[in-house]
């Protein structure tokens, strides 16, 4: 049976790959040669942990040595990918030493590692053994043409899968079943019954793996398409496999079923829907920095689909030959590419929302986020949003850096006070214990969501302060003025005295200067303006900021804070400058009445007045609650309205009333 490539493809490969793609050409050699002399990183861009600190084996690899006291390195050590370097580096150089390098290295592994000894628990867990799977079988049949290769290391390398896979059919639980760990380790076997169906228990392995990742597409993909566990390093995870078993199945003329293929359509349209401007997955949970467009070409290839294409790379990237073949470039070229018929979207079920101007790379980005925490690789962002100003990231989640227990990084960037979000009385309104422990997270409240032509508008809340002696509800709700205005409410309901904050944290290039009640973050090549229609305090607070595994800058965040007694509304405007051009855009409050024009308190209603020009202006009204006035309507600018949250637009002689919510 077929796996993923054939020998002549290799060669093929090969030749294209030396002429086409300098670059990843040399990343590969460069790695491969370090994996020969025992010298070990992981820098593959779809690494879990990636470590791109070198460490060397001197002697014989120790397979369960955790070095950096990061039990993940050893977890990477453990899976193997690297040895796809090594089988790339042998087909594009025919170097005998990367094939010597493998076989040798397979081997010594098969007879160091026991399987059964607790001495190796780094080496044996089941995400790891049905990760392996995969990453043999595609490295093995890289090496068929060498010397080095023959029928009986092959038959020790299938042995010691089949071993493998046997553990994997009996370890299997309700943990593992809604987990990504379920999925990999399904992958695995499936391809291991496939490529070696020769085993006792293969057919019996192809029909159990395939029979439970068609429940794990049902049970783990949210309607909206993103993966339960809230984190879109692990959500691209569960897409590699499904996307292994969709190749491996057509390349074996098998049928694909049809929840395998509806999986990857979701899963692909909320990267293509998330994406930022810079095709960047959003740091959300433990995520990292990173360029989803090589997992979009290849759903868009299996799924022959023009939308996805549109995200994705205009030809097939490097990664994606290796996995599809030589016949995918000629494939994918026939695939039209066709932009989204919409811009912002709302992924209701996870609750993730995105608003933007349009899905180009200088575009106007806002991903806002109040759903539930998922598993955990969860971190504490209720009601947090990330902000791209014409294609350049501002406001962004801060990632995740370690999983490494009691170490107070990974503390800090799961917690709440890490995130682009409200905290009351310094208190959190999320709790976790330890490098993954969930203690409570806050339950979150129904959101609410518009999008026009020219406005999108987005609110959700939680109940995470309800606990406080004087509780309080939260709200945030966002108004966005397209291309390049956001309104930001953060409304809190309560009869006590509270101190309210805001975090914000900026892309470790940008500069913040800070003036009263307004900041100016200047960036590489466009700028951001914020008004704050309080007097408010402000302060910059040096923070951490990590784009990936293992890796760790500084940045700049800025923290507001305010107290009040009684319901509170504070008022963000932040306006984007493209290309660092001023503009004239005004910002100021504007006295809101009832009907009658008798008095209405700051506590119930505030409206905003935004004037893009002498022609063109705006007036955002909101109120925190159902009126029980006789007089219910209210009158702003000598406009009149009944509704919760209004949006206004007077355009030369002409005004248009928008209800958002009743």
């Amino acid at each position: 049976m077929k796996g993923f490539l054939n020998n002549k493809e290799n060669f093929q490969i090969a030749l294209l790959m030396i002429d086409q793609f300098p670059e990843e050409y040399k990343i590969v050699i460069d790695t491969a040669n370090m994996i020969v002399e025992q010298n070990f990183i992981f820098n593959h861009k779809w690494d879990m942990e990636v470590c791109k600190t070198p460490y060397k084996f001197n002697k014989n690899i120790i397979w369960n040595y955790v070095p950096f006291q990061d039990p993940e390195w050893t977890f990477m050590l453990n899976r193997h990918k690297f040895w796809l370097d090594l089988g790339k580096a042998y087909s594009l150089t025919k170097d005998e030493k990367y094939a010597k390098a493998f076989f040798n290295q397979i081997s010594h592994w098969i007879d160091s590692v026991d399987l059964k000894n607790p001495t190796f628990e780094h080496c044996t867990r089941t995400i790891e053994m049905g990760i392996r799977a995969i990453n043999w079988i595609k490295a093995l049949e890289l090496f068929k043409e060498s010397s080095f290769f023959n029928k009986n290391i092959e038959k020790k390398i299938s042995d010691s899968l089949y071993n493998q896979c046997q553990i994997l059919m009996d370890i299997y639980d309700d943990f593992r079943t809604l987990s990504n760990w379920g999925i990999l380790q399904n992958t695995g076997i499936l391809v291991f019954s496939i490529v070696f169906n020769n085993y006792s228990q293969s057919k019996e392995m192809f029909n159990t793996a395939l029979k439970r990742l068609i429940f794990q597409c049902q049970i783990q993909i949210l309607p909206d398409g993103i993966h339960w566990e809230q984190s879109p390093m692990y959500q691209n995870e569960v897409l590699n496999c499904l996307l292994d078993v969709a190749i491996i199945l057509r390349n074996n003329n098998l049928d694909i079923p049809r929840e395998i293929l509806d999986g990857i359509k979701k899963l692909a349209y909320s990267n293509l829907i998330m994406a930022k401007p810079n095709h960047h997955q959003p740091m959300q949970g433990d995520s990292d920095d990173t360029d989803l467009r090589d997992i979009i070409t290849r759903a868009a290839y299996i799924l022959e689909d023009g939308y996805l294409k549109f995200g994705a790379y205009k030809n097939i990237d490097f990664e994606s030959i290796w996995e599809l073949g030589l016949n995918s470039i000629e494939t994918y070229n026939k695939i039209k590419a066709i932009q989204p018929d919409f811009t912002s979207a709302q992924l209701k079920e996870s609750g993730n929302f995105y608003l933007r101007d349009s899905f180009l790379e200088n575009s106007n980005y806002l991903w806002f986020r109040c759903g539930p925490i998922g598993s955990g690789h969860g971190h504490g962002e209720h009601l947090h949003f990330d902000l791209s100003i014409y294609g350049e990231n501002f406001i962004s989640d801060p990632g995740r850096c370690t999983y490494v227990e009691e170490d107070i990084r990974r503390e800090y960037l799961r917690g709440v006070t890490a995130h682009n979000t409200t905290i009351i009385d310094k208190k959190s309104f999320s709790e976790f214990k330890g490098a993954w422990g969930i203690v409570n997270s806050a339950y979150t409240l129904n959101t609410h969501f518009i999008s026009e032509t020219y406005f999108d508008y987005v609110e959700g809340g939680h109940l995470g302060y309800v606990y406080l002696n004087n509780p309080v509800v939260t709200f945030r709700k966002i108004l966005y003025l397209k291309p390049n205005i956001w309104i930001v409410i953060d409304e809190f309901h309560t009869n006590g005295e509270h101190t309210y904050n805001q975090i914000f944290n900026f892309d470790p290039e940008k500069k913040v200067n800070l003036k009263k009640n307004s900041a100016e973050i200047i960036g590489t090549t466009n700028n951001l303006k914020i008004h704050w229609l309080e007097n408010i305090d402000l302060k910059k607070v040096e923070g951490i900021f990590s784009r990936e595994y293992n890796k760790l800058e500084k940045n700049i965040k800025i923290i507001s804070e305010i107290s009040e007694k009684d319901n509170k509304m504070i008022f963000t405007a932040f306006i984007g400058q493209k290309n660092k051009e001023k503009n004239n855009i005004k910002i100021k409050e504007v006295p809101i009445v009832r009907g009658d024009k008798t008095f209405v308190p700051k506590t119930e209603a505030r409206a905003i007045e935004i004037i893009i020009s002498e022609t063109e202006k705006y007036i955002f009204v909101n109120s925190t609650k159902d009126i029980a006035h006789q007089k219910k309507s209210y009158l702003v600018e000598n406009t009149l309205f009944y509704g919760k949250v209004a949006l206004i637009k007077k355009e030369k002689k002409n005004t248009e009333i928008k209800i958002l919510k009743y």
